[in-house]
């Protein structure tokens, strides 16, 4: 697996799963599960997906069954554009999507389209 060195320092697999266009929550689940399972370590969701808490079923069902551990995965997700008009809204997004994705963090959490 080749990675990336963010400014922070943190390594982010160059190459990922995204799981754009799937709202059915089983299908997303499945589909981030087997991803893991095939070896990807990158999984990128959104707010806007409506599938941050399928997400984070698929990512504990691959950790549960010991195919990694949380430490061996990168996970993004990104607020959308309607939260970002100040702090208090911002941190009420990147909290709502941690609580829905059932996870204790993100390894990293991005502006979606945001426009100046």
């Amino acid at each position: 697996m080749e990675y990336q060195t963010l400014n922070n320092g943190l390594k982010i697999p160059t190459i990922g799963f995204g799981v754009f266009r799937v709202p059915d929550k089983k299908e997303c689940e499945e589909s981030v599960y087997q991803a893991i399972k095939a070896g990807y370590r990158l999984i990128d969701t959104a707010a806007s997906y409506t599938n941050e808490d399928a997400v984070g079923a698929g990512v504990k069902r691959a950790i549960a069954e010991g195919i990694c551990t949380r430490e061996d995965l990168f996970i993004t997700s990104k607020m959308w554009v309607q939260d970002m008009q100040n702090y208090e809204m911002a941190k009420q997004a990147i909290d709502a999507s941690i609580e829905k994705s059932g996870l204790e963090y993100f390894d990293l959490y991005l502006l979606h389209q945001a426009c100046g």
